[in-house]
């Protein structure tokens, strides 16, 4: 049992340095530049392992988007549930299909409470994350296989039963829709903006000299004073209504 154990920590362990070495890689030299004996020789391990894991390094980038995206969905779904969910079931929180409605002032101010603490997590995630980041939005700008990798995301603002977001509020409340207007929200006004804070996280700070948590601060009260902007008495607006 014990030798069984020490295997699959020793395997895990390979696995993980060849994705460490090929965000690293990627991110200094290019998807395009780097090849598999690069990855191999920075992760000190035969090129025969790397192809057991994975069948190309396109498969290698294929998993780290597929993981950013997991991880990013397991974060949203413990707000969702936490918060909108327990919001809704309560009586707090009525979804309209242009806005969230409240039953009072301090429940909208407990939504925007749980809300920053929502964003600074997944901001935190990302600046871990930033390396691959980077590499997803360098990808994004060429004509290749990975061009629309960052389009994943709005695999989650989809109205379907395979979106677990969705499904999980719609359930709650049956008048959550994904209009075409929140979802260009959501990606061009909120998604985007967080992948580029990332990917220009190391190169902001050595410009203006700040700290990792002066800026991170700084990112998320302008979040904040963008999102108090879509408030109106008891409502957050999803969307203008004229």
């Amino acid at each position: 049992m014990e030798e069984n154990n020490l295997e699959q920590t020793t395997a895990k362990d390979a696995r993980e340095r060849i994705i460490d070495a090929a965000t690293q890689l990627f991110s200094q030299k290019g998807f395009d530049a780097t090849r598999v004996n690069d990855i191999a020789n920075t992760a000190n391990v035969n090129k025969a392992l790397i192809y057991y894991y994975f069948k190309s390094k396109e498969d290698i980038l294929d998993f780290m988007v597929h993981s950013l995206l997991e991880n990013t969905v397991s974060i949203a779904m413990d707000y969702i549930q936490t918060n909108i969910v327990g919001m809704i079931k309560n009586g707090y929180l009525d979804i309209k299909p242009d806005r969230l409605h409240f039953v009072n002032a301090e429940a909208v101010e407990n939504f925007l409470q749980h809300s920053y603490k929502f964003y600074e997590q997944v901001v935190d995630y990302v600046i871990e994350k930033k390396d691959i980041i980077r590499i997803l939005l360098l990808e994004s700008l060429k004509n290749g296989k990975h061009q629309n990798s960052l389009f994943s995301f709005m695999d989650f603002m989809k109205g379907n039963e395979r979106n677990p977001i969705f499904k999980t509020i719609y359930e709650a409340d049956h008048d959550f829709v994904y209009s075409n207007d929140m979802v260009l929200f959501e990606f061009f006004f909120s998604i985007i903006p967080i992948i580029c804070f990332a990917a220009y996280f190391d190169d902001y700070k050595a410009v203006t000299s700040l700290s990792d948590e002066e800026l991170k601060g700084s990112f998320l009260r302008v979040s904040q004073i963008i999102t108090s902007s879509m408030i109106s008495g008891s409502d957050i607006l999803l969307r203008n209504g004229n």
